[in-house]
């Protein structure tokens, strides 16, 4: 409850700087000052004790992957095999909690998933959980996180991630990227495929690389700025930026939302 007062408090001193800076700031054809975040997550509590849960297993049937967690780090890389292998770091403040707490594997029909299972009584807060994972090649992952780091890396396949609080990396991605990001640093390079992003109150910034069939863009920033350059025609009024584009044939489409936000695109020839 106390994590959550402290983001409602933060969420409405960040609202009302922008909108004093909105009302103060430069008229519509003069420069427009950069909107940046850095957020540097950290957990709550000091973690004093940690175990780590392995599992591991032969993809066979399954499809998805879903990981779920807070106040950790997750990394993820497509492996060259059919093997998924989870790897659960649990950090607690006393090895009493730490007894009272795991990582619960739970697959239905093609999905496999990995949460925090606590005993009644534990507040959210008081553990956290970071998963370092391989996975194989095309197989489907979300990622729900809050209050940490998500790291992807060289991943093949279809990506969903949702962020609260986090700083977030993608660096090699071959296939389908959705991320919905509040609050965080957002930092997506050399991007191949299908993009849609959804952010406020993030700094975000995006690569993507020339790939056959070409990109559509539909991008739209209310209150925040738009730099980079991918080749899209933008308008502007006060407080708000679209931009639309496209490259080749437009096969792959780049949908972009952000609000109270920096978000720069950049399109690699």
């Amino acid at each position: 409850m106390r994590i959550r007062r402290i983001a409602l408090v933060t969420l409405a001193l960040v609202s009302l700087l922008f909108i004093l800076d909105l009302r103060c700031g430069p008229q519509l054809g003069q420069e427009q000052s950069s909107v940046r975040f850095d957020v540097r997550p950290r957990l709550p509590i000091e973690s004093q004790a940690s175990k780590t849960q392995r599992f591991s297993r032969p993809q066979g049937g399954l499809v998805s992957l879903v990981l779920d967690g807070s106040y950790g780090t997750v990394q993820i890389k497509s492996g060259t095999g059919e093997e998924l292998v989870v790897s659960a770091a649990v950090l607690a403040q006393t090895e009493e909690d730490l007894e009272r707490v795991q990582v619960v594997e739970t697959v239905t029909d093609s999905e496999i998933s990995y949460g925090l299972a606590v005993s009644d009584g534990m507040l959210p807060d008081q553990v956290g959980v970071g998963y370092q994972v391989e996975v194989p090649a095309g197989m489907e992952v979300a990622v729900q996180y809050s209050h940490g780091k998500v790291e992807i890396e060289d991943f093949v396949g279809y990506l969903r991630l949702v962020t609260r609080f986090c700083s977030v990396e993608v660096r090699g991605l071959a296939g389908s990227l959705s991320v919905d990001n509040q609050f965080g640093n957002l930092k997506l390079e050399e991007i191949a495929g299908p993009l849609t992003l959804d952010d406020a109150f993030a700094t975000s910034t995006v690569q993507l690389l020339a790939i056959d069939g070409g990109y559509d863009f539909q991008i739209e920033v209310s209150n925040g700025t738009l730099s980079g350059d991918a080749p899209v025609e933008r308008q502007a009024q006060r407080d708000m930026i679209t931009a639309a584009g496209s490259t080749g044939a437009g096969r792959h489409p780049v949908a972009i939302r952000s609000t109270f936000g920096s978000v720069t695109v950049n399109l690699e020839r």
